[in-house]
């Protein structure tokens, strides 16, 4: 019964584990890409389908051996040297060189994705900087080029190289990853995670940003673009699944952290491949001083099945709208209330009529109801005139009606509790000549 659950253990094993049998040098050249259903090997000067026998397989690639790295289209796959300029066709036998460039070592680490027919790359690092651009191999020309943006550099996401990105309907998405925060002393010694989202829509070529959030993952870390259409940030402290589009992270918490942290770590992302087809993922491990091997791990090996789940980053748009949706009930409310107060005064003057016209004189009583009558539109001055007798000049009249709403007013505010001013003064709009009041 014992050897019995010994071999059930090693049958287990050796279902998500795969020895595939093949050694490569622990400094050397290698790397790892997947192509339909099988995933190659590129060692030295030669190239091996490792998931599975193919003729003519190993074979001579003929390729000048940089950093490499791989797209796969629904019709075609194509390598690029890791820093662009080089370009290669792949059709599952054969590579053809298409460009007419050479190496240019300036966009080591960027996101490489297919657009409209075009192979497109955004980010990266080189020639002594960080990237934000957008660049695209002309097919006709056989040159790489610069993809024009309209929106302007402020508003565009700061420059980084092994973001997480996706590519979908004709939106590229970008999120966190390593590039120089701004205004800080000595940036390029001082390269730190940038947590920022955004998203560039190709139909009008601007940025938007999403929002902002900071995994904790350690630099440096590798990305498996591609896995379930997201990216896959793998590091020896954590491993996370990022949809940026649906706002969407998930953290694979019982990830295999022992075959993580002997990846062999030679050349960015060249040590690890996803095959879909098999469901698990090929990876190139540290054995000894000299040599590494390739192997197979089933999927749920090498994740785990354990997942939490949450917020890739803050909606800004969604918090945009709450905000924008609360400020416009504030002043919706302050608006409500300043009508009501103002509604408020005539209300309470109308309701204590009998009162105020038994404790007020007959002129005074008179002047403050035509203005109860025209609120909330002003009276002239000149209009106010006839409520004083004919015997008095203009200049008395109008010290009458001054007096007049001063004893209103000190009687309103001490008897009905209303706060002052009551009135409010103008000039008239058409005859600047004549002065107008009216209840506030």
């Amino acid at each position: 019964m014992k050897y019995i659950h010994i071999i059930f253990l090693i049958l287990v094993f050796s279902e998500n584990i795969t020895a595939q049998g093949k050694l490569v040098e622990k400094q050397g050249n290698h790397f790892l890409f997947t192509y339909k259903n099988s995933t190659y090997l590129i060692e030295n000067d030669s190239i091996f389908n490792i998931s599975g026998f193919q003729e003519g397989f190993p074979k001579l690639h003929g390729l000048v051996m940089n950093e490499y790295k791989f797209i796969e289209t629904p019709k075609m796959g194509y390598m690029k040297n890791a820093s662009s300029g080089i370009v290669y066709s792949f059709d599952g036998v054969d590579f053809n060189r298409l460009d007419h460039s050479f190496d240019f070592k300036s966009q080591f680490r960027s996101y490489t994705f297919f657009h409209d027919g075009q192979i497109m790359d955004f980010g990266g690092y080189g020639l002594h900087s960080f990237k934000n651009i957008i660049t695209y191999f002309n097919l006709a020309k056989k040159e790489t080029e610069l993809y024009n943006q309209e929106t302007p550099v402020e508003s565009s996401p700061i420059a980084r190289d092994r973001m997480m990105a996706q590519y979908l309907n004709n939106n590229l998405y970008i999120g966190q990853g390593h590039g120089v925060l701004p205004n800080i002393k000595q940036p390029y010694q001082n390269a730190d995670l940038i947590s920022d989202y955004w998203k560039f829509s190709f139909e009008n070529n601007t940025w938007t940003k999403l929002g902002e959030r900071t995994i904790d993952i350690a630099y440096p870390y590798d990305v498996v673009y591609g896995f379930n259409n997201n990216s896959l940030l793998i590091s020896d402290k954590a491993v996370f699944e990022c949809d940026i589009k649906n706002n969407l992270l998930i953290q694979y918490k019982d990830a295999n952290f022992g075959i993580i942290k002997s990846l062999n770590k030679i050349n960015t992302l060249s040590s690890i491949a996803y095959n879909t087809y098999k469901n698990g993922f090929y990876v190139i491990i540290d054995k000894t001083y000299e040599k590494a091997e390739v192997l197979f791990v089933k999927r749920d090996h090498f994740l785990g099945t354990k997942k939490d789940t949450s917020k890739l980053y803050s909606d800004l748009s969604f918090f945009s709208w709450k905000l924008f949706s609360f400020s416009i009930f504030i002043i919706a409310v302050l608006f409500l209330f300043f009508i009501s107060k103002k509604k408020n005064i005539v209300h309470r003057i109308k309701s204590k009529e009998k009162e105020i016209e038994v404790a007020l004189k007959q002129e005074d009583f008179i002047l403050l109801f035509k203005l109860v009558e025209a609120y909330p539109k002003y009276i002239d001055y000149s209009s106010l005139l006839d409520l004083y007798p004919e015997h008095l000049g203009y200049e008395s009249k109008k010290k009458k009606i001054r007096q007049s709403i001063i004893l209103i007013e000190e009687y309103l505010i001490r008897t009905q509790k209303l706060k002052g001013p009551i009135f409010v003064f103008r000039k008239n709009i058409e005859d600047k000549r004549e002065k107008q009041i009216r209840i506030r």
